[in-house]
């Protein structure tokens, strides 16, 4: 028998970020163990505004609440100084007065739901999600990809914001009859920071890579040459964030030594004219290829096709994100610039993968040195796919075992 759950996340198709797609994997695969998922998400107007790209509204049915002061707020964030301000005040984030009244907006839309599921973040989810459960009287369960009290995007905040921030992740994850973290060491920070915490409704449902064929084909690398591939955002200037690996002068000092000629770097991902011309300017061996923003399945292709592809983390790292999956599935020999963590782990047991931390980037002349000399001399066989690795379909197996015991708790 079907049961109705309540899903709310702020991220959602056609908006393309990484959190999308896990997104994506519950609606495809949820159904099949017997939940149906009835979608609690942003406006089109908010959508478009954290989006970063083209946004034509939501392709499936969906409840949308909206807020009077979310123009507002909007507007404010356009301002340096204000947004500054409103940033340091908002806890979660900007969408604390939208999360606040959405639960009341939609309740009475939900009475037939048995639970309600959240993903964050935005981590106004997180409000929405218990205050929605606390109306309707039915189990929550929290999911966190991104903590809260550690995600990146918090660091250089006050010291007040990052501890009222912390107090709201224990605040909510108390209250909550079940929670997932994506990692091990996710979930043992998680009791470690809160040790009101039940260790036995703390749960670990990695990301896994699409259950989708994938067709080197596809790419339009030059096969003659030595590829590299690297997909995702990459700053345009040297000088933007210089001491970050995510400057294009890391990787291309990194193939400075090999012959150009024999050599291509292929960059997927949004570029804007004034990036593409900072990459010029230090791409003298003209190594570089812009293949711009595609679709995923073509994405991975370039993935698939590239003698290497590369996977760049300058933070740390507690988290692994689904790049590393999907490369572990699809990639022919993978570099992986990432510190200490749970990816270092995963990838590190992996022959066909050079694992480097960011701070030792004197390395990346060495690994692709072997590398080019294998792809060279013909040794180039693609490695055998990590066993151990989890499709889409098996994590929201995972995902939905959990909901399973939220109910069967309540």
């Amino acid at each position: 028998m079907s049961r109705s759950i309540a899903y709310v996340t702020g991220r959602f198709a056609p908006m393309r970020t990484s959190g999308v797609y896990r997104v994506e994997a519950v609606m495809k695969y949820l159904p099949e163990h017997g939940f149906i998922p009835k979608v609690v998400t942003l406006s089109n107007d908010w959508m478009s505004f954290t989006a970063k790209e083209d946004y034509s509204g939501i392709d499936v049915p969906a409840l949308q609440p909206t807020h009077w002061a979310d123009g507002l707020i909007r507007a404010i964030s356009e301002v340096r100084f204000a947004r500054w301000i409103q940033r340091e005040a908002l806890i979660p984030d900007l969408l604390t007065f939208w999360a606040r009244s959405a639960a009341r907006q939609v309740a009475s839309q939900l009475n037939d739901v048995e639970l309600v599921y959240a993903t964050s973040p935005p981590y106004s989810d997180m409000i929405v999600a218990q205050l929605l459960a606390d109306e309707l009287g039915v189990p929550c369960v929290q999911e966190l990809r991104d903590p809260p009290s550690f995600h990146r995007a918090m660091r250089g905040r006050s010291e007040r914001f990052a501890r009222r921030m912390l107090e709201f992740e224990r605040e909510y994850l108390t209250r909550a009859d079940h929670v997932i973290a994506v990692t091990p060491r996710t979930r043992l920070r998680f009791l470690v920071l809160h040790p009101e915490l039940d260790p036995d409704r703390v749960h670990v449902v990695t990301n896994g890579y699409p259950d989708i064929e994938v067709d080197p084909g596809l790419s339009g690398r030059d096969r003659s040459k030595f590829t590299v591939a690297y997909v995702g955002t990459f700053q345009g200037s040297v000088k933007a964030r210089s001491s970050s690996v995510f400057t294009p002068a890391v990787l291309m000092e990194g193939l400075a030594a090999l012959p150009s000629d024999q050599v291509s770097l292929r960059l997927v991902g949004k570029v804007s004219p004034q990036q593409r011309q900072s990459i010029r300017k230090i791409d003298r061996g003209g190594v570089v290829d812009f293949v711009g923003q595609i679709e995923r399945a073509a994405a991975l292709a370039e993935v698939a096709a590239a003698d290497v592809a590369v996977i760049l983390a300058d933070d740390d790292d507690w988290w692994i994100g689904r790049k590393a999956f999907e490369y572990l599935r699809y990639a022919h020999t993978i570099l992986a610039v990432v510190p200490p963590g749970d990816t270092t782990d995963l990838l590190g047991r992996h022959s066909r993968v050079d694992v480097i931390s960011p701070n030792d980037l004197s390395s990346l002349p060495i690994v692709f040195k072997r590398r080019f000399e294998e792809w060279s001399g013909g040794n180039w066989e693609r490695g055998s796919v990590a066993g151990e690795i989890q499709s889409d379909r098996s994590c929201v197996a995972g995902i939905a075992a959990v909901l399973d015991a939220a109910l069967a708790r309540n």
